[in-house]
């Protein structure tokens, strides 16, 4: 039985290889260059520290759906069970 492999074989073979060559920097080049993240995220978070904290507005219609919610409860109290057990 005959192994069959999925690669290229003939003249186009050789230059498919030399493009990817040109293509991808070989490993060894880049692991040298790694920087610590460490200072790079102690800077971020000092700098959302010192930036102005925007408050957070809840929207009318979460006021309106709160409210009609403890309006339903207040006019039909036996479902409080049924939706504290949904919660």
């Amino acid at each position: 039985m005959k192994k069959q492999g999925s690669g290229v074989r003939g003249q186009g073979s050789e230059r498919l290889v030399e493009l990817l060559r040109q293509a991808l920097a070989p490993v060894g080049e880049q692991a040298g260059q790694s920087e610590d993240l460490w200072p790079v995220m102690l800077r971020r978070l000092r700098a959302e520290a010192a930036s102005e904290k925007v408050p957070v507005g809840v929207p009318w219609f979460d006021w309106a759906l709160a409210g009609g919610l403890v309006l339903l409860l207040a006019a039909f109290p036996t479902w409080i069970p049924v939706l504290l057990y949904y919660l």
